[in-house]
Protein backbone atom coordinates (compact mmCIF):
# COMPACT_ATOMS: atom_id res chain seq x y z
CA UNK A 1 0.00 0.00 0.00
CA UNK A 2 1.84 3.42 -0.75
CA UNK A 3 1.23 6.40 1.23
CA UNK A 4 -1.27 7.80 -0.88
CA UNK A 5 -3.77 5.04 -0.75
CA UNK A 6 -3.21 5.13 3.53
CA UNK A 7 -4.21 8.81 3.67
CA UNK A 8 -6.94 8.37 1.99
CA UNK A 9 -8.62 5.45 3.93
CA UNK A 10 -7.71 7.38 7.28
CA UNK A 11 -9.74 10.16 5.52
CA UNK A 12 -12.29 7.43 5.33
CA UNK A 13 -11.96 6.57 8.63
CA UNK A 14 -12.12 9.68 9.94
CA UNK A 15 -15.74 11.14 8.07
CA UNK A 16 -17.16 7.32 8.54
CA UNK A 17 -20.63 7.81 10.25
CA UNK A 18 -24.35 7.69 9.20
CA UNK A 19 -26.75 10.37 9.42
CA UNK A 20 -30.73 11.39 9.17
CA UNK A 21 -31.24 13.40 6.09
CA UNK A 22 -33.60 16.54 5.83
CA UNK A 23 -36.18 17.92 3.69
CA UNK A 24 -36.61 16.65 0.04
CA UNK A 25 -33.96 18.64 -2.72
CA UNK A 26 -36.07 20.24 -5.47
CA UNK A 27 -35.95 17.96 -8.61
CA UNK A 28 -34.07 21.14 -10.27
CA UNK A 29 -32.57 23.83 -8.43
CA UNK A 30 -30.42 25.41 -10.91
CA UNK A 31 -27.34 25.21 -13.64
CA UNK A 32 -24.23 26.97 -14.35
CA UNK A 33 -21.89 27.52 -16.98
CA UNK A 34 -17.82 27.99 -16.65
CA UNK A 35 -15.77 29.43 -19.26
CA UNK A 36 -12.13 29.23 -18.75
CA UNK A 37 -9.12 31.08 -21.01
CA UNK A 38 -6.12 31.95 -20.85
CA UNK A 39 -5.56 34.56 -23.40
CA UNK A 40 -7.08 37.63 -22.04
CA UNK A 41 -3.93 39.36 -21.20
CA UNK A 42 -0.21 39.98 -21.83
CA UNK A 43 0.94 36.99 -19.42
CA UNK A 44 -1.90 34.48 -20.39
CA UNK A 45 -1.14 33.39 -23.22
CA UNK A 46 -2.03 30.24 -25.20
CA UNK A 47 -0.25 27.67 -23.28
CA UNK A 48 -0.46 24.89 -20.58
CA UNK A 49 -4.22 24.79 -19.69
CA UNK A 50 -5.06 27.29 -22.49
CA UNK A 51 -9.23 26.76 -22.05
CA UNK A 52 -11.90 24.85 -20.98
CA UNK A 53 -16.04 25.12 -20.69
CA UNK A 54 -18.28 22.95 -18.39
CA UNK A 55 -22.12 23.05 -17.91
CA UNK A 56 -23.79 21.87 -14.02
CA UNK A 57 -26.82 20.80 -13.77
CA UNK A 58 -27.85 20.34 -9.98
CA UNK A 59 -30.81 19.06 -8.27
CA UNK A 60 -32.01 15.75 -7.94
CA UNK A 61 -32.44 15.08 -11.64
CA UNK A 62 -28.58 14.61 -11.02
CA UNK A 63 -29.62 11.18 -9.80
CA UNK A 64 -31.15 9.89 -12.96
CA UNK A 65 -31.69 10.05 -16.77
CA UNK A 66 -29.29 8.85 -19.01
CA UNK A 67 -26.37 10.84 -19.02
CA UNK A 68 -25.35 10.48 -15.45
CA UNK A 69 -22.74 8.23 -13.62
CA UNK A 70 -24.11 9.34 -10.05
CA UNK A 71 -25.02 5.57 -9.04
CA UNK A 72 -21.66 4.68 -10.02
CA UNK A 73 -20.41 7.17 -7.48
CA UNK A 74 -23.33 6.24 -4.98
CA UNK A 75 -22.28 2.37 -5.37
CA UNK A 76 -18.68 3.65 -4.26
CA UNK A 77 -19.17 5.88 -1.53
CA UNK A 78 -22.64 5.71 -0.03
CA UNK A 79 -20.91 2.20 1.87
CA UNK A 80 -19.24 5.43 3.90
CA UNK A 81 -21.86 7.49 5.30
CA UNK A 82 -21.36 10.98 6.37
CA UNK A 83 -21.76 12.50 9.86
CA UNK A 84 -23.04 11.70 13.31
CA UNK A 85 -26.06 9.57 13.50
CA UNK A 86 -29.09 11.20 15.62
CA UNK A 87 -27.77 14.70 13.37
CA UNK A 88 -30.11 16.32 10.94
CA UNK A 89 -28.26 16.74 7.10
CA UNK A 90 -28.69 18.66 4.25
CA UNK A 91 -27.87 16.47 0.83
CA UNK A 92 -27.41 18.29 -2.85
CA UNK A 93 -26.95 16.63 -5.51
CA UNK A 94 -24.83 18.12 -9.44
CA UNK A 95 -23.77 17.12 -12.68
CA UNK A 96 -21.18 18.69 -14.42
CA UNK A 97 -20.08 18.08 -18.49
CA UNK A 98 -16.71 19.43 -19.78
CA UNK A 99 -13.91 19.68 -21.79
CA UNK A 100 -10.60 20.97 -21.17
CA UNK A 101 -7.37 21.51 -23.16
CA UNK A 102 -3.32 21.84 -22.75
CA UNK A 103 -0.40 23.01 -24.49
CA UNK A 104 2.89 23.11 -24.60
CA UNK A 105 4.31 26.90 -25.17
CA UNK A 106 5.17 26.64 -28.88
CA UNK A 107 2.16 25.39 -30.46
CA UNK A 108 3.39 24.98 -33.75
CA UNK A 109 6.01 22.58 -33.79
CA UNK A 110 4.79 19.47 -34.94
CA UNK A 111 7.31 17.49 -33.17
CA UNK A 112 6.84 16.91 -29.35
CA UNK A 113 9.07 19.35 -27.12
CA UNK A 114 10.66 17.12 -24.83
CA UNK A 115 11.39 19.61 -22.31
CA UNK A 116 8.04 21.01 -22.33
CA UNK A 117 4.36 19.64 -21.16
CA UNK A 118 2.75 17.33 -23.51
CA UNK A 119 -0.59 18.24 -25.87
CA UNK A 120 -3.57 16.93 -23.92
CA UNK A 121 -7.35 16.94 -23.54
CA UNK A 122 -10.05 15.52 -21.55
CA UNK A 123 -13.51 15.73 -22.39
CA UNK A 124 -15.27 14.46 -18.50
CA UNK A 125 -18.75 13.66 -16.80
CA UNK A 126 -18.76 13.84 -13.10
CA UNK A 127 -21.53 13.56 -10.50
CA UNK A 128 -21.31 14.93 -6.66
CA UNK A 129 -23.13 14.85 -3.82
CA UNK A 130 -22.99 17.48 -1.45
CA UNK A 131 -23.72 16.49 2.39
CA UNK A 132 -23.84 19.37 5.14
CA UNK A 133 -23.91 19.12 8.82
CA UNK A 134 -25.14 22.76 9.99
CA UNK A 135 -24.60 21.45 13.30
CA UNK A 136 -20.89 21.17 12.86
CA UNK A 137 -20.42 23.77 9.94
CA UNK A 138 -19.27 21.10 7.96
CA UNK A 139 -19.69 20.00 4.26
CA UNK A 140 -18.55 17.11 2.41
CA UNK A 141 -18.22 16.33 -1.20
CA UNK A 142 -18.02 12.98 -2.82
CA UNK A 143 -17.05 12.86 -7.06
CA UNK A 144 -16.84 10.47 -9.22
CA UNK A 145 -15.75 11.48 -12.23
CA UNK A 146 -15.40 9.90 -16.01
CA UNK A 147 -13.70 11.15 -19.08
CA UNK A 148 -11.89 10.40 -22.24
CA UNK A 149 -8.59 11.22 -23.08
CA UNK A 150 -6.87 12.29 -26.22
CA UNK A 151 -9.85 12.94 -28.39
CA UNK A 152 -9.05 14.23 -31.97
CA UNK A 153 -12.24 16.76 -31.56
CA UNK A 154 -9.70 19.07 -29.14
CA UNK A 155 -7.78 19.40 -31.60
CA UNK A 156 -10.58 20.47 -34.15
CA UNK A 157 -11.79 23.00 -31.45
CA UNK A 158 -8.70 24.83 -30.76
CA UNK A 159 -8.43 25.21 -34.53
CA UNK A 160 -11.64 26.51 -34.98
CA UNK A 161 -11.29 29.09 -32.37
CA UNK A 162 -7.71 30.21 -33.58
CA UNK A 163 -8.85 30.65 -37.00
CA UNK A 164 -11.82 32.46 -36.35
CA UNK A 165 -9.40 34.90 -33.76
CA UNK A 166 -6.53 34.71 -35.97
CA UNK A 167 -4.48 33.14 -33.86
CA UNK A 168 -1.35 31.18 -34.71
CA UNK A 169 -2.32 26.84 -35.79
CA UNK A 170 -1.86 24.23 -33.00
CA UNK A 171 -0.27 21.66 -34.67
CA UNK A 172 0.94 19.47 -32.66
CA UNK A 173 -2.31 17.69 -31.62
CA UNK A 174 -1.22 14.67 -32.95
CA UNK A 175 1.20 13.98 -30.08
CA UNK A 176 -1.26 14.66 -27.23
CA UNK A 177 -1.70 12.28 -24.81
CA UNK A 178 -4.06 8.85 -25.71
CA UNK A 179 -4.30 10.47 -28.59
CA UNK A 180 -6.96 8.72 -30.28
CA UNK A 181 -8.76 8.39 -26.83
CA UNK A 182 -8.69 6.24 -23.59
CA UNK A 183 -10.93 6.07 -20.88
CA UNK A 184 -9.92 7.80 -17.56
CA UNK A 185 -11.93 8.17 -14.04
CA UNK A 186 -11.09 9.75 -10.59
CA UNK A 187 -12.80 10.21 -7.04
CA UNK A 188 -12.49 12.66 -4.83
CA UNK A 189 -13.56 13.39 -1.59
CA UNK A 190 -13.48 16.54 0.69
CA UNK A 191 -14.44 18.27 3.85
CA UNK A 192 -15.13 21.97 3.70
CA UNK A 193 -15.24 23.88 7.45
CA UNK A 194 -16.96 27.21 7.98
CA UNK A 195 -14.45 28.94 10.19
CA UNK A 196 -16.61 32.25 11.10
CA UNK A 197 -20.41 33.47 11.86
CA UNK A 198 -20.27 36.99 10.16
CA UNK A 199 -22.61 38.24 8.26
CA UNK A 200 -20.85 40.34 5.52
CA UNK A 201 -17.60 38.00 5.54
CA UNK A 202 -17.08 34.18 5.53
CA UNK A 203 -14.00 32.15 5.56
CA UNK A 204 -14.08 28.41 5.29
CA UNK A 205 -10.82 25.66 5.35
CA UNK A 206 -10.75 22.30 3.07
CA UNK A 207 -8.85 18.84 2.73
CA UNK A 208 -9.49 16.81 -0.43
CA UNK A 209 -8.30 13.97 -1.75
CA UNK A 210 -8.11 12.60 -5.10
CA UNK A 211 -7.45 9.20 -6.79
CA UNK A 212 -7.54 8.57 -10.58
CA UNK A 213 -6.20 10.55 -13.47
CA UNK A 214 -5.34 13.67 -11.31
CA UNK A 215 -4.18 11.56 -7.91
CA UNK A 216 -3.17 14.11 -5.32
CA UNK A 217 -3.88 15.40 -1.30
CA UNK A 218 -4.84 19.02 -1.37
CA UNK A 219 -5.79 21.64 1.27
CA UNK A 220 -7.54 24.77 0.51
CA UNK A 221 -8.87 28.30 2.19
CA UNK A 222 -12.12 30.24 0.90
CA UNK A 223 -12.63 33.74 2.00
CA UNK A 224 -15.45 36.27 0.34
CA UNK A 225 -17.04 39.53 1.68
CA UNK A 226 -18.97 41.71 0.70
CA UNK A 227 -23.17 41.49 0.66
CA UNK A 228 -23.75 37.89 1.22
CA UNK A 229 -27.18 35.99 0.88
CA UNK A 230 -26.23 32.83 -0.28
CA UNK A 231 -25.45 29.58 2.39
CA UNK A 232 -21.29 29.22 3.25
CA UNK A 233 -21.54 25.39 1.76
CA UNK A 234 -22.27 26.84 -1.74
CA UNK A 235 -18.79 28.75 -2.55
CA UNK A 236 -15.56 27.05 -2.52
CA UNK A 237 -13.12 28.56 -5.04
CA UNK A 238 -10.47 26.26 -4.27
CA UNK A 239 -12.58 23.47 -4.96
CA UNK A 240 -11.14 22.60 -8.57
CA UNK A 241 -9.26 20.46 -10.88
CA UNK A 242 -7.70 23.18 -13.86
CA UNK A 243 -11.62 24.13 -13.97
CA UNK A 244 -14.34 24.94 -11.53
CA UNK A 245 -15.81 21.52 -9.97
CA UNK A 246 -19.29 20.80 -9.98
CA UNK A 247 -21.45 23.53 -7.77
CA UNK A 248 -24.52 23.05 -5.92
CA UNK A 249 -26.81 25.97 -6.39
CA UNK A 250 -28.46 27.54 -3.74
CA UNK A 251 -30.99 30.51 -3.88
CA UNK A 252 -30.53 34.02 -2.04
CA UNK A 253 -32.60 34.91 1.11
CA UNK A 254 -36.12 35.90 -0.13
CA UNK A 255 -36.15 39.57 -0.48
CA UNK A 256 -32.78 40.29 0.42
CA UNK A 257 -30.37 43.00 -1.53
CA UNK A 258 -28.68 41.42 -4.58
CA UNK A 259 -25.93 40.17 -3.79
CA UNK A 260 -22.31 41.51 -5.26
CA UNK A 261 -18.61 39.90 -2.72
CA UNK A 262 -15.56 39.97 -3.65
CA UNK A 263 -13.55 37.03 -2.94
CA UNK A 264 -10.51 34.64 -2.73
CA UNK A 265 -9.16 31.57 -2.09
CA UNK A 266 -5.59 30.04 -1.38
CA UNK A 267 -4.69 26.19 -1.76
CA UNK A 268 -1.68 24.20 -1.54
CA UNK A 269 -1.67 20.22 -3.49
CA UNK A 270 0.88 17.64 -3.17
CA UNK A 271 0.37 15.14 -6.72
CA UNK A 272 1.49 12.06 -6.31
CA UNK A 273 0.38 11.91 -10.72
CA UNK A 274 -1.37 13.19 -13.36
CA UNK A 275 -2.23 11.31 -17.08
CA UNK A 276 -2.19 14.69 -18.36
CA UNK A 277 1.38 14.91 -17.93
CA UNK A 278 2.42 11.51 -17.40
CA UNK A 279 -0.13 9.57 -19.93
CA UNK A 280 -2.26 6.69 -18.65
CA UNK A 281 -1.99 2.93 -20.04
CA UNK A 282 -1.94 3.40 -23.97
CA UNK A 283 1.14 4.55 -25.58
CA UNK A 284 1.70 7.93 -26.02
CA UNK A 285 4.09 10.20 -28.28
CA UNK A 286 5.41 12.52 -25.67
CA UNK A 287 4.51 11.90 -21.85
CA UNK A 288 6.84 13.27 -19.01
CA UNK A 289 8.44 11.44 -16.60
CA UNK A 290 7.66 11.61 -12.55
CA UNK A 291 11.35 13.15 -12.19
CA UNK A 292 10.08 15.89 -14.70
CA UNK A 293 7.17 16.82 -12.55
CA UNK A 294 6.28 19.12 -9.89
CA UNK A 295 5.08 17.43 -6.75
CA UNK A 296 3.63 20.68 -4.82
CA UNK A 297 1.79 22.76 -6.09
CA UNK A 298 0.48 26.17 -4.91
CA UNK A 299 -2.75 28.30 -6.29
CA UNK A 300 -4.00 31.40 -5.21
CA UNK A 301 -7.94 33.00 -6.85
CA UNK A 302 -9.57 36.06 -6.94
CA UNK A 303 -12.78 37.63 -8.33
CA UNK A 304 -15.89 39.15 -8.07
CA UNK A 305 -19.83 37.88 -8.19
CA UNK A 306 -22.87 39.83 -8.87
CA UNK A 307 -26.05 38.65 -8.31
CA UNK A 308 -28.73 40.11 -11.64
CA UNK A 309 -32.29 39.46 -11.40
CA UNK A 310 -33.52 36.51 -9.82
CA UNK A 311 -31.10 34.60 -8.71
CA UNK A 312 -28.91 35.23 -12.14
CA UNK A 313 -25.27 35.49 -10.56
CA UNK A 314 -22.23 36.50 -12.70
CA UNK A 315 -18.32 36.09 -11.40
CA UNK A 316 -15.04 36.97 -12.65
CA UNK A 317 -12.34 35.60 -11.71
CA UNK A 318 -8.27 35.43 -12.18
CA UNK A 319 -6.33 32.03 -11.16
CA UNK A 320 -2.99 31.39 -10.64
CA UNK A 321 -0.84 28.39 -9.96
CA UNK A 322 3.10 27.46 -9.48
CA UNK A 323 4.74 25.79 -12.17
CA UNK A 324 4.03 22.14 -13.05
CA UNK A 325 7.04 21.03 -14.65
CA UNK A 326 10.67 21.18 -13.78
CA UNK A 327 13.35 22.40 -16.83
CA UNK A 328 14.06 25.65 -18.89
CA UNK A 329 10.25 25.48 -19.36
CA UNK A 330 9.15 25.63 -15.77
CA UNK A 331 6.19 28.99 -15.49
CA UNK A 332 3.32 29.69 -13.45
CA UNK A 333 0.07 28.97 -15.12
CA UNK A 334 -2.79 31.58 -15.08
CA UNK A 335 -6.16 31.43 -16.62
CA UNK A 336 -9.28 33.76 -16.28
CA UNK A 337 -12.86 32.22 -15.90
CA UNK A 338 -16.17 33.24 -16.10
CA UNK A 339 -18.89 31.91 -14.29
CA UNK A 340 -23.01 32.32 -14.73
CA UNK A 341 -25.27 30.60 -12.06
CA UNK A 342 -28.93 30.47 -11.87
CA UNK A 343 -30.43 29.20 -9.11
CA UNK A 344 -34.19 27.82 -9.31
Amino acid sequence: MNIFNFLFILLLIAISQSAVYAGEEKYNSGWQLNIDNNIFQRYMKDRDYTGGIAFTASGSRAQSGWLNIDPVRAWIFDLIPIGNRAETVIKKHSVQYGFVFFTPEDITSTQPILDDRPFASLLYISNTELTVHPAQDKAYRSTFSLGLLGLEIAGDIQGILHEATGSDEASGWDNQISAGGEPTAMLTLSVQHKQSRATNHQLSTHLEANAGYSTDLNAGLNWRWGRLNTPWWSFNPSHYEYISSAATNARGVTGSKPEFYIFAGANIKYRFYSALLQGQFRDSVHTLDRSQIEQTLASITVGATREFGDNLRISLSVRGVSPEIKGPNARNLWWASLTINRAW
